[in-house]
């Protein structure tokens, strides 16, 4: 059986993970199987690039990449070489070497504090019936984190109190936090809560992107 040899950072003299590989095994799938973690935010579905990896040995193993997937890497400007998407790589006989790119940093927090973000009456609401279900956790933190395809993706959570770090703004009677670091990418925020067939989701309008990606999860900014 075929080794697959994982690098996770950038350090010299860094350890490789080696996993076992059988033709026919698809790269996120064997990553995740052994807790790898590497991005997926559309699943699998060739919808966003945040699975890339590189390979860096044995690139002649894998199967041809298709038209789409480069398509998909072209979009996220993944131009350097041995870049393919870990949910469309599939294994052939041979071993390989990948690397699992680090994530983009967040800028440093630089905005002015009082430019928060607002919620609609929709999403008030929607936060509101969140809220009611927890025991704990009166406020909703919003941030961002790098992720996707596009370099960032939004972070949605509840906590009882806001963290030490946090902006806190209070919009349509929810308490609402964002970390400082996530200021600069998301003040002046409207979030919406838009329907999509039997389903609903936030929408974020968000003045400070400058492209999405085609999954709708992560955006550049």
């Amino acid at each position: 059986m075929a080794k697959l040899e994982v690098l996770l950072d950038e350090e010299p003299g860094r350890d490789a993970i080696r996993l076992p590989l059988a033709a026919g095994d698809v790269l996120l799938e064997r990553l995740l199987e052994h807790g790898i973690e590497v991005g997926h935010d559309c699943g699998g579905r060739l919808a966003c690039a945040s699975c890339r990896v590189v390979v860096r040995e044995g690139v002649e193993s894998l199967n041809a990449i298709s038209e789409d997937e480069q398509d998909m890497l072209d979009r996220a400007s993944a131009s350097e070489p041995g870049s393919r998407l870990a949910c469309q790589a599939v294994a052939g006989s041979g071993s390989m070497m990948i690397e699992i790119p680090r994530a983009p940093a967040l800028p440093p927090a630089t905005a002015a504090e009082g430019t928060m973000v607002t919620l609609t009456e929709r999403a008030a609401q929607h936060f509101a019936t969140q809220l009611a279900k927890r025991n704990s956790g009166l406020t909703v933190r919003l941030g961002v984190q790098p992720s996707g395809c596009s370099g960032y993706s939004y972070r949605v959570d509840y906590a009882e109190t806001p963290g030490a770090d946090d902006l806190v703004v209070d919009t349509r009677g929810i308490r609402v936090a964002i970390d400082r670091g996530s200021l600069p990418l998301i003040q002046g925020t409207t979030v919406d809560v838009v329907k999509h067939g039997l389903q609903r989701r936030l929408r974020f309008d968000n003045p400070n992107a400058r492209d999405y990606c085609g999954c709708g999860t992560s955006f550049a900014a």
